[in-house]
């Protein structure tokens, strides 16, 4: 009977730590989950901002929290990005012909910023006649997984206005 007991015990003691193991792991598992697809929509936003920015034609309005560009020649296409603080969003909003079409690119932003640079790099808050030639932003995210808050690093990129004049 002292074995059974000692043996049980032993098994228990076994399953206990086995369960334990797995709970970790799982957590582990979704926190690392979550970082990729952190790190892949913030991939995909950059990939698009730049994509977007480097084929506009001007850069008509400037702040830290958003960014206007004419898009075509005629006019009729413009390009925004926006930061909205209270929804921790950052959004595209393509306005053609008066219609606006707006796609969410990042969620769970604790901060966002635009930066303009001149031709020479400095800084620059002047879109007129084509001062600003260099734009920067940064951001940093969260995101949430099995009730956990995962935190993002700061993503920086410097993108060029090509046709910028």
């Amino acid at each position: 009977m002292t074995e059974t007991m000692f043996a049980i015990g032993i098994g228990i003691s076994f399953l206990v730590a086995l369960m334990g193991i797995f709970v970790s792991s799982s957590i582990s598992f979704a926190g690392v989950g979550n970082y990729i697809n952190m790190d892949r929509r913030s991939r995909n936003a950059l990939d698009q901002m730049t994509r977007n920015i480097r084929s506009a034609k001007v850069l008509t309005s400037f702040n830290t929290a958003a960014l206007v560009f004419k898009y075509d020649a005629s006019g009729t296409t413009n390009l925004a990005y926006r930061y909205h603080t209270s929804s921790r969003l950052v959004t595209e909003e393509w306005t053609v012909s008066g219609a606006t079409t707006t796609n969410t690119l990042l969620t769970g932003c604790d901060s966002f910023a635009f930066s303009l640079y001149d031709h020479d790099l400095a800084p620059t808050t002047d879109v007129s006649a084509g001062q600003g030639k260099v734009i920067s932003v940064g951001w940093h995210c969260y995101g949430t997984a099995l009730s956990r808050t995962n935190s993002e690093y700061m993503q920086q990129a410097q993108i060029v206005i090509r046709n910028q004049p």
